[in-house]
């Protein structure tokens, strides 16, 4: 028997032969951490509940040789087969990373773990990442920003924070959905939405299909990296990172219940990474807790080639029990809420979100925290020239030029030019164009935009001076302020992002109308990421817990959509795939295979499809992976 299921038998099990799961309770938490089921040939299988599990608690699991990484990865992938495309159709993920080369990794960090080598705190943790990082082919997945124009495409190398993830220990599980080309493709496209992934939908909201949600309504899960915080939510991983324009990581991790920071922009490495602009975006992390997130956090941010005035972060973040010295500006939600035109959904809506920002203020204010309450945020009318938007031109202009530094970053790609991407959509529109997105006007305007460099630069100049010097640095200085507080839909993370400034979220509470959870977002000077962390560790460590969604499978399902069979093109594929490599008999290894490399299906296969095709066709064919190894196949 193996060790790790002696060990549970004698130290965690009081009544082996029982059937009745047993929990392992943490001491300072009365919740189950994880159970161990007995089956009646008494191997032992280990389980935790993904919803709520944090990665810091896996950690411990795994320190404890309570659970293995093998393990982990075997039960996020359980979920992902039952809710990503399937069950609750959440669509977070537009690719699962072969489960052969998962276990492969997971192993070997099990072992690694078991010869003393701990890599850190996240060590055999599994973690989600947005489809527009690049990873190498061997890890199985394709990155696609969310479009058919890069199903195939080969990049030349991972991008530096995936390699700074793996360095750390950690297992790439899947790549997240995303709102197609980070959002500018149309512009009433869904957020969320994506050719190749579909609509991502919210575990919060009861299979609502967001059919043109504005990502400022609430029922939306907010985008463009929706996937991310919606994997996280779901429980297909304790931990995701993605891409933030403006609020585009804050708005969803916000909408999910998750604590989440933007760093600095140039703070993280950017290279292999699709991006609308160098002047906004950066890459950021997501997590359930505030303890994961500081560890997330310290390996994306590794000092490298810093320039000499530029200050690097701390090596090590730390986690804070208290607000301590923190300094923090708050603003009045009934004036700093949601500046968009119908941004919230109702006026109960509005007061209840209005009365729990409220109560986090007035706990503070008799806590001792050293509050200024309120200040006034700039007007984000002050973003624009002439009443006209200053994002719009540095975007678009900067767009093409990202765009095409991303092209040169694959070895292989049948695309070369955006001028390509916009006629390969107009060439396939039943994949590319269906009635969800109709258009690429984003992409049109991106392409056609005549702006003169002299007008851009204005308006670079422009955001950059309205959001920094004369707007938050001199709301910072004015009032000796360490952080700024406001509702999470208010405009502050648009008032950073035209600084580069850092930004944060932290969960608050849930809409009694429809479960979705609403948050706090907050900013800090430059290079400050541990500010924000130390105030994300001291909330969650005083607050109550952030919200969770039903469980998954307790949603009951309308208008049920079984997986139709596929079409003749597909049927060939599938049978050629068969025919000339070595699957070991196993539809599974095949269906595995398919789903890694998205050839020509550009949509998932389930393994049982695959069975029935095969079987229907006159191949011999089982369900299960083909040897002993727990996935390893040949081929």
């Amino acid at each position: 028997m193996p060790r790790v299921f002696k060990f549970l038998k004698t130290a965690l099990a009081p009544s082996i032969g029982s059937s009745a799961p047993q929990e392992v309770v943490d001491k300072n938490n009365s919740s189950p951490k994880a159970s161990f089921t007995s089956s009646a040939d008494d191997t032992w299988l280990p389980d935790f509940d993904p919803l709520t599990v944090t990665a810091f608690e896996l950690s411990e699991l795994l320190n404890a040789r309570a659970i293995t990484s093998v393990q982990i990865v075997q039960l996020y992938l359980k979920e992902i087969a039952l809710h990503n495309r399937r069950g609750r159709q959440l669509r977070a993920l537009i690719s699962v990373a072969p489960k052969h080369e998962l276990l492969r990794i997971a192993r070997k960090l099990d072992d690694e773990r078991a010869r003393g080598k701990i890599r850190g705190p996240l060590h055999g943790i599994p973690i989600v990442i947005k489809d527009n990082i690049m990873t190498d082919e061997t890890l199985g997945m394709d990155t696609t920003v969310g479009s058919y124009a890069f199903v195939g495409c080969i990049p030349k190398k991972s991008a530096t924070v995936v390699d700074r993830l793996i360095k750390r220990g950690m297992i790439i599980i899947g790549k997240s959905n995303l709102t197609e080309f980070c959002g500018l493709k149309n512009p009433s496209m869904p957020p969320g939405w994506s050719a190749v992934g579909g609509q991502c939908q919210s575990p919060y909201v009861s299979r609502h299909i967001a059919k043109r949600k504005l990502h400022w309504e609430l029922s939306a899960p907010g985008g463009s990296s929706t996937g991310s915080a919606v994997a996280v939510a779901s429980g297909f991983s304790t931990l995701a990172i993605g891409t933030d324009t403006i609020g585009s990581l804050i708005t969803p991790a916000n909408r999910a219940a998750l604590y989440a920071l933007k760093p600095t922009v140039g703070e993280v490495p950017m290279d292999g990474i699709f991006n609308l602009s160098k002047t906004f975006d950066s890459v950021g992390g997501m997590a359930k807790s505030a303890k994961d997130l500081v560890a997330l956090m310290d390996a994306l941010m590794v000092p490298t080639n810093r320039e000499e005035n530029v200050p690097s972060p701390h090596r090590s973040f730390k986690i804070k029990p208290d607000f301590g010295t923190l300094r923090i500006g708050i603003c009045e939600p009934s004036i700093w809420k949601s500046w968009r035109k119908n941004g919230r959904i109702n006026a109960d809506a509005e007061r209840f979100m209005t009365q729990k920002y409220d109560m986090i203020v007035q706990s503070m204010i008799e806590m001792g925290v050293d509050v200024v309450y309120p200040v006034e945020l700039p007007n984000p009318m002050s973003l624009t020239i002439d009443g006209k938007n200053c994002f719009e031109p540095v975007v678009y202009a900067e767009f093409k030029d990202c765009l095409s530094e991303f092209i040169r970053d694959f070895k292989v790609t049948k695309m070369h030019s955006l001028a390509e991407i916009i006629n390969f959509n107009l060439e396939h529109p039943e994949l590319c164009l269906p009635p969800t997105c109709p258009d690429q006007n984003d992409l049109m305007a991106a392409l056609q935009s005549s702006i003169k460099r002299e007008e851009i630069n204005a308006a670079r100049q422009h955001l950059q001076t309205a959001g920094g010097p004369e707007g938050l640095d001199f709301l910072f200085a004015s009032r000796s302020l360490d952080i700024i507080m406001a509702p999470g839909d208010a405009a502050l993370s648009t008032l950073a992002a035209a600084a580069g400034y850092p930004t944060a979220a932290c969960p608050l509470s849930a809409l009694k109308l429809n479960g979705q959870p609403f948050g706090i977002t907050l900013a800090s000077r430059p290079h400050t990421e541990h500010t924000l962390l130390h105030f994300l560790t001291a909330y969650e460590n005083i607050f109550p817990p952030r919200a969770l969604p039903m469980p998954l499978s307790s949603v009951p399902l309308q208008d049920p959509n079984p997986e139709p069979l596929p079409d003749q093109p597909i049927v060939d594929l599938i049978l050629h795939e068969w025919d000339t490599r070595r699957f070991s008999c196993s539809a599974d290894a095949l269906a595995d295979w398919l789903n890694a490399r998205w050839r020509k299906s550009g949509y998932e296969l389930s393994a049982e499809t695959v069975c029935e095709v095969l079987r229907s066709n006159g191949r011999i064919a089982f369900r299960g992976l083909g040897d002993d190894a727990e996935g390893a196949f040949s081929r």
